[in-house]
């Protein structure tokens, strides 16, 4: 059905002769670190927009990219948190970035996706493939950059309210957004908050476990310019997110229950200069504060009670364990970069970053004995209880450096042919230095046709997680870190075709990634219970695979599009696939508008093949049908309802312990959206 939809909005197109009119033109920055259209650009980028993000029902950043193409957002990780790969790489190669600022690192080395709401958020950048060359370490599979709201010309605010609960009666959820912007004289401000509140959902009941906790976030964010003078404007502002977490985890020594707190505080202030009538000056910087804490306790104390009886006398000790792990990660980052144009045909950008971090991890158990006496043929209690508390605590502190120099020149010397070239370098205080290359060119056959190749260089430096703190205390491993590794290398390769004919648009996109010093995890001994592992530098990976992606507009208000993207990938030490890297993805929408009635809508069809999730397991694919509908009811004002994984699918296997629509069940939500 796709298909003939495509080929008739082609034939049409032809027919029409329009001009031409690529799928999306949004002015980005995260590609080159300049304000460029997409469809000047020879990187694959997609854009989600702010519409976007409302018409899909998604409440954190973690569902908003559940959609994007060539991002697996559902990469199981201990702790149940939302983190994103790109390109069926591992997640801690994608690199994160809040207005341009590192998401810093929390529990085993993961950020948390699910930690940043959906009210907060502008809109999301992704740029797919090696961004090394700007942004140094992480940026393998890729960036991920997210807009936050900013200050407006104009006066505009809004508030929005919805609710929702699945099928079985669960995961019931409230959420509210707030946001107001604008510029009153020089000063120009975005202020906004936003609060989510879901309960728990099981839907395995064999076990005490929760497939989703209780969760409650609570954030806002500010945005402020002042223009101090003809030339210069100044910058500032804050984003701030608390995160609470409660399910019940099952081990092997019993049931727990665990809750998390989260608490991230992003705080920046930069100037930008003009320095002439094509160039400016950007300063800035920015601190970063996360705290993240868990709480292991006891469900059910019974299977922890012991009895013996001396002289007539019974000693009853009841033992509970309370185990409380603790990540604080502070980040400093300093940033300046000059852009100008030289000679009209060079764009050149020239910058440095001086980025700090320190990173302490403590575990704490706390044993607590509460023993009774008693006479072993009355009953009658002799003496106690008494209660005594024992602590075994551990703490690891690190902090490291970087500073990396980078310089990149867009080429507009021949009118068809631009070229983007650039490189960095970094120096980290741990593993050295490093340098990372990157040229990217685009060439337009016509208005309807233009080519893309590049060729680029990334590398990610050993987390200090894995560098020194590691996980003495995890459900099925003990992880040790190891000091000694070494920093994991890319080399990606990238081949496109763009096509745009009036309603229809199409984009394909080859890739290849080599990533060498892949760091694993190593089993040491099995002696222990769990198995303890260490982190070690051992193979060599690679991906490779064909991103595709059309629309075309249809009569009566209709769009079609679809994403796809099919994936190879290889552990090259075993010849195994890569784990929870999906041999296919596909994102199919299918979106009406109709103006005159106030009417908006969609179906989403979002599908995924089959992908290993052990070293001798796979899941089978599963597809989620998703719809969204909404009603303008007043100038301003519509309401909405949806349905998530409308056949209320079972992606167990595939989620791992991972949150998601596949163990919720069928979910549905409604709400209001009000806008000025």
């Amino acid at each position: 059905m796709l298909s003939a939809a495509l080929l008739a909005g082609t034939v049409e197109a032809r027919a029409e002769a329009s001009p031409a009119t690529w799928q999306t033109d949004e002015v980005v920055v995260t590609a080159t670190r300049t304000p460029n259209p997409v469809s000047k650009l020879p990187m694959a980028v997609e854009v989600i927009t702010r519409q976007q993000i409302e018409e899909s029902g998604a409440m954190n950043l973690s569902d908003v990219l559940e959609e994007a193409q060539g991002v697996n957002a559902l990469e199981p990780t201990n702790g149940r948190l939302g983190v994103a790969s790109l390109r069926g790489l591992d997640s801690r190669l994608t690199l994160v970035l809040v207005d341009g600022i590192r998401l810093t690192q929390g529990f085993q080395g993961y950020s948390d996706l699910r930690e940043i709401p959906a009210g907060i958020i502008d809109r999301v950048e992704i740029v797919r493939g090696a961004g090394s060359a700007l942004y140094g370490s992480d940026a393998v599979g890729g960036v991920i950059n997210v807009i936050t709201r900013q200050p407006t010309r104009d006066l505009q605010g809004g508030l929005a309210a919805s609710g929702g609960m699945s099928r079985l009666g669960q995961a019931g959820t409230v959420a509210t957004d707030g946001w107001l912007s604008g510029t009153t004289g020089r000063l120009g401000y975005s202020v906004a908050g936003s609060y989510y509140d879901r309960d728990r959902y099981d839907r395995d009941h064999s076990d005490l476990m929760t497939d989703g906790d209780d969760r409650v976030i609570g954030s806002g964010s500010v945005a402020l310019t002042y223009a101090l003078k003809p030339g210069v404007k100044l910058s500032g502002g804050f984003i701030y997110a608390d995160n609470q977490l409660d399910g019940i985890r099952t081990q092997t020594s019993g049931d727990f229950d665990r809750s998390v707190n989260s608490d991230r505080l992003i705080g920046y202030f930069g100037a930008e200069i003009s320095t002439g009538s094509e160039s400016s000056l950007t300063l800035r910087a920015s601190r970063t504060t996360y705290d993240w804490s868990s709480d292991m306790d006891n469900v059910n104390a019974l299977p922890y009670v012991t009895a013996t009886v001396a002289s007539g006398i019974r000693t009853t000790t009841e033992t509970t364990t309370t185990t409380r792990t603790k990540v604080s990660q502070d980040a400093d980052q300093f940033e300046a970069r000059w852009t100008g144009k030289l000679n009209g045909a060079h764009l050149l950008t020239l910058g440095a970053e001086y980025r700090t971090e320190d990173r302490e991890d403590e575990s704490l158990t706390l044993t607590r004995k509460v023993v009774t006496r008693t006479n072993a043929t009355t009953g009658v209690r002799t003496s106690g209880p008494t209660t005594t508390t024992t602590t075994d605590a551990s703490s690891i502190s690190h902090d490291v450096h970087n500073l990396g120099l980078f310089a990149q020149d867009e080429i507009r010397v021949l009118e068809p042919l631009s070229v983007i070239a650039g490189i960095r370098y970094d120096d980290h205080s741990d593993f050295g230095s490093r340098f990372s290359p990157k040229i990217a060119a685009l060439l337009r056959i016509d208005d309807h046709l233009k080519l893309r190749a590049s060729y680029g260089e990334g590398f990610r430096a050993p987390s200090l997680y894995e560098l020194y703190t590691g996980s003495l205390q995890t459900r099925k491993s003990i992880i040790l870190a190891n000091a000694d590794l070494e920093a994991e290398t890319s080399k990606t390769y990238e081949l496109g075709a763009d096509l745009s004919l009036g309603r229809f648009t199409a984009g394909v996109t080859a890739f290849r990634n080599e990533v060498k010093n892949l760091i694993s995890q190593v089993l040491v001994t099995t002696v222990t219970t769990p198995w303890t592992y260490r982190f070690d530098n051992l193979s060599e990976a690679m991906s490779r695979g064909i991103e595709f992606n059309a629309s075309v507009r249809l009569p009566y208000g209709f769009r079609l599009s679809d994403q796809v993207t099919f994936l190879d990938t290889e552990d090259e030490s075993t010849g195994d696939n890569l784990l929870f890297a999906p041999d296919v993805t596909n994102i199919v929408r299918l979106d009406y508008v109709n103006s005159r009635l106030g009417l908006k809508g969609n179906i989403r069809v979002v599908t995924t093949g089959t992908q290993s999730i052990s070293p001798t397991d796979k899941s089978s694919g599963y597809s989620l049908v998703n719809c969204f509908l909404s009603k303008e009811v007043s100038k301003g004002t519509e309401l909405y309802a949806g349905v998530d994984n409308l056949f209320n699918d079972d992606t167990s296997a595939a989620y791992g312990n991972n949150e998601g629509a596949g163990l919720m069940g069928t979910y549905y939500y409604c709400g209001v959206n009000y806008k000025f």
